[in-house]
């Protein structure tokens, strides 16, 4: 029994022993397997990459720049409104002292130690007003913008960055534009003799307009509308700084709603009028031949996918005279074989447009970046070869800058084919299910490196985009209560400028009712003629703004919806109804004694 124990467990060793030997030669052959590998691996290639190639940071980057540009221009514009308020309300508040000024000039004040009270008032006006509007500027409204962001962006909190001259600056121009105001109107009326002083400022003398020439058309006309048209003319500063003053918020309102169909606007144009694929296809580096067909034979048996088309999309450094811009030389057979997947057309009238062998289609952003036109040449850079080629057209394109050309005029112009390094892939039904099949397909094969969807290039645009209409609905919400308090400012001096006039009005015998029609008839008219400006304003502000804030890669919508100018009068046309409301409270509490009362 213990030879034969022992014969077995040596059979046991010698068959572990010969297997163990076959590990090992399968071991050392796989040993000299891989360093016959790593022997004719290329020399390894170092990539360093900027904070420029982070797509976030890019992002956040551009939608910063956005709001920067912004900033540039609208608080210029609200500022130039809110001083035609303060003028009118601190020319009016001298005014109506000018009884009390006559008397301290009658005791024997001088003319300086009067004006240091009203100059003193402005001052202190202002001064509290610039102070309350920087705290509430430099918090509340930067907090609401950094909110919308960190929907999209992982940031930290809001950190804030004193800025000194910024402040100073905008708190000096408010108190000068206040107290300058002050100051003019005061010596104005100190130019007049005491005695003239603490009597009323005689009434402007009425006289005939220009429309009384028209007899058929002035016979036709009521008393109360002949009165209100004399009115109109009659008071001639008080009509320009009504018609001013709600054009120029009518101008706001337009632009901030016209921005915002500029920046939202693009994408469906752009991803469903110009672009008509769903999907591409990048294949690998140096793709062969038999790599290639594999994946068009797979896509051509691929039932979810309607069309496909091989082409070669590369990044390329578009040079004009004086600049030079980042973009994509996309190259194709021909032109039937590129229009069912990208339209090629002109932005105004929409004419279709068509590739040549004997030069480009350069997108219209591009084209101004570079200050080039039809006929005109440019220099492509891709990678160490450079060529001139001449514009044949410039096409409509809203995201990055492309120069479409053919196979042909790729080969004349660099003096070799160009090599296909993407698919472009249209679906039958575009679903994220039917990518999701698609893709998994397409990434099993050899020659596909990766596989990306529009629609969700599209959808992280689209997200940073909305960053910025949170500042532009900010933008239109303060230029709607700008209107508001010019509106209502504005009427409010002018009942108080005619108040003998309506109390006289009341003792012939109008009633409320009438005598609010009177003043209302005046402010429905200027409120006419100051939105009629301000929408020839604010398309004309819309066009120029929109080319201040763009980024370099992209170009916004030139035009504004026509559904933004009825918002925008409609916004006007309501805040007066609500002023005319809340001044007919004081129209009712005019009591008919005013008119009677001695000018002594």
């Amino acid at each position: 029994d213990g030879e034969a124990d022992y014969a077995e467990g040596y059979q046991e060793y010698l068959d572990g022993k010969a297997e163990a030997e076959e590990e090992l030669r399968d071991a050392r052959s796989q040993l000299r397997d891989a360093r016959r590998t790593i022997s004719e691996l290329e020399d390894g290639e170092w990539y360093l990459l900027s904070r420029q190639a982070n797509a976030g940071f890019v992002g956040y980057q551009q939608d910063a720049e956005r709001m920067g540009n912004l900033s540039a221009v609208f608080p210029l514009l609200f500022f130039l409104v809110a001083a035609l308020v303060c003028l009118t309300t601190m020319t009016r508040m001298v005014e109506e002292q000018r009884s009390q000024i006559g008397c301290l000039a009658a005791l024997g004040y001088s003319k300086a130690d009067i004006a240091k009270k009203y100059v003193g008032y402005g001052l202190l006006a202002s001064l509290t007003g610039s102070l309350t509007g920087l705290a509430a500027g430099c918090t509340l409204i930067p907090a609401v913008i950094v909110t919308a962001w960190q929907i999209l962006y992982n940031i930290p909190g809001l950190v804030f960055s004193p800025q000194p001259g910024i402040y100073l600056a905008a708190v000096l121009a408010a108190v000068a534009c206040n107290t300058l105001a002050v100051l003019a109107a005061a010596m104005n009326a100190l130019r007049s003799t005491p005695a003239a002083l603490m009597r009323p400022r005689a009434p402007k003398a009425g006289k005939r307009v220009l429309l009384e020439r028209v007899r058929p058309l002035w016979r036709r006309l009521s008393f109360t509308q002949k009165v209100t048209v004399r009115n109109l003319f009659r008071y001639k500063k008080r009509f320009w700084m009504t018609v001013v003053g709600i054009a120029g918020c009518t101008a706001l309102i337009v632009t901030g709603f016209g921005l915002r169909d500029s920046i939202l606007s693009i994408m469906a144009i752009q991803y469903d009028e110009l672009y008509h694929y769903n999907a591409q296809a990048a294949l690998v580096s140096h793709c062969a031949e038999d790599e290639l067909e594999e994946v068009l034979d797979h896509l051509s048996r691929e039932p979810l996918v309607s069309h496909f088309l091989p082409c070669c999309q590369t990044s390329a450094e578009l040079e004009g005279a004086e600049r030079t811009v980042e973009g994509y030389l996309m190259v194709v057979e021909s032109q039937e074989e590129l229009e069912p997947f990208v339209t090629l057309r002109t932005r105004q009238g929409h004419q279709p447009l068509s590739l040549s062998d004997e030069g480009v289609v350069l997108t219209e952003k591009a084209a101004e970046m570079l200050d080039v036109g039809v006929g005109d040449t440019i220099t492509l850079v891709s990678g160490d070869d450079r060529a001139e080629a001449v514009i044949t057209a410039v096409a409509e394109n809203y995201i990055f800058h492309y120069a479409y050309l053919t196979d042909s005029c790729y080969r004349s112009l660099f003096g070799e084919a160009a090599a296909d390094n993407t698919v472009l892939l249209g679906y039958r039904e575009n679903t994220q299910a039917v990518s999701d099949q698609v893709s998994s397909g397409l990434i099993e094969l050899d020659g596909v490196s990766s596989v990306s969807r529009i629609e969700t290039t599209r959808e992280s645009l689209t997200s940073s985009m909305e960053s910025v209409d949170y500042a532009v609905v900010l933008i239109i919400v303060c230029a709607a209560a700008l209107a508001f308090v010019v509106l209502f400012n504005l009427t409010n001096i002018n009942i108080t400028e005619r108040l003998r006039e309506l109390a006289t009005l009341k003792v012939l015998g109008f009633n409320d009712r009438e005598l609010g029609a009177y003043v209302y008839r005046e402010n429905v008219v200027l409120t006419v003629f100051g939105v009629l400006l301000g929408l020839v304003l604010g398309k004309l502000l819309h066009q120029w703004l929109v080319l201040t804030v763009e980024i370099d890669m992209v170009m916004f919508g030139r035009s504004a919806k026509p559904l933004s100018y009825l918002f925008a009068v409609g916004l006007t046309v309501l805040f007066s109804l609500l002023v005319n409301l809340l001044a007919n409270r004081k129209l009712r509490g005019i009591e008919m004694v005013e008119s009677l009362k001695s000018v002594e």
